[in-house]
């Protein structure tokens, strides 16, 4: 084994303060793969981000000490749950959603492998509340399972969508989902289509590409799009996508 697997109590983790009781009708997502936070611009960028954004999903979050103060600086509350732990350092890596507001329920799951590594990759679900709403806002942060075949990948996506299930309210689905061959993508939009959910365009369309073909994706239910965008960085090897939402 080449990383240090958690225990089960140490995979869920949150820290930070929330800023606001709930989230407002009208809100910015912000979903970005940090790439482990290697390049030196990644604290600059996701400082400017974060000063824009009320919700913030994010994966391959290397969650060292320097890093955690960083985030921690940000007017999140955070939620995380982590994959696997550095040998370097002993630091958590995983997905991690930041919201202005506490959620009032937390969920993972960790149904799939990848191969060699045997590293799990992280599904993470929050109940958001929402200001003047009856509903709360079910928000999924994804990082898909990557070399593995078609089958397995079905199985990923059947995780993330099965937490849909009994849920009447918004959501949103967003994250990396590698989806960098055409039969993984047609499988991702039929799923979520499946799953009563919109796939958000962006125009132009400067995701980052792996083999041709975008990894990452926001998907919404209840949710109106007022604008979405792509920032170009090289803070990472992935860009950050950014959305303005209005609950319906």
């Amino acid at each position: 084994m080449l990383y240090k697997q958690p225990r089960p109590a140490e995979v869920l983790t949150a820290h930070g303060r929330p800023t606001q009781d709930a989230l407002p009708r009208r809100f910015t997502v912000c979903i970005w793969n940090w790439q482990k936070c290697k390049q030196k611009s990644w604290t600059e960028d996701f400082q400017k981000i974060s000063a824009a954004a009320d919700l913030f999903l994010a994966q391959e979050v290397h969650r060292t000490d320097k890093v955690q103060t960083v985030m921690d600086a940000a007017p999140y509350y955070w939620t995380g749950a982590v994959s696997f732990f550095s040998l370097k350092d002993n630091s958590p890596i995983g997905v991690a959603t930041g919201c202005t507001a506490k959620p009032a329920q937390v969920a993972f799951s960790a149904a799939q492998r990848e191969p060699i590594l045997r590293m799990p990759k992280m599904t993470l679900a929050t109940l958001v509340p929402l200001q003047h709403s009856k509903h709360s806002l079910l928000v999924i942060n994804v990082h898909a399972i990557n070399f593995t075949g078609l089958k397995t990948f079905e199985k990923n996506l059947r995780c993330a969508a099965e937490l849909l299930l009994g849920f009447n309210g918004p959501v949103l689905l967003g994250g990396d989902f590698n989806s960098w061959s055409s039969k993984r993508r047609r499988l991702l939009q039929c799923t979520a289509k499946t799953a009563g959910l919109s796939e958000v365009a962006f125009e132009p369309d400067a995701r980052t590409r792996f083999w041709g073909r975008p990894v990452d994706y926001l998907f919404v239910r209840g949710l109106k799009v007022l604008a979405a965008g792509v920032r170009v960085t090289d803070a990472s090897d992935h860009n950050p996508l950014l959305a303005r939402l209005e609950i319906r």
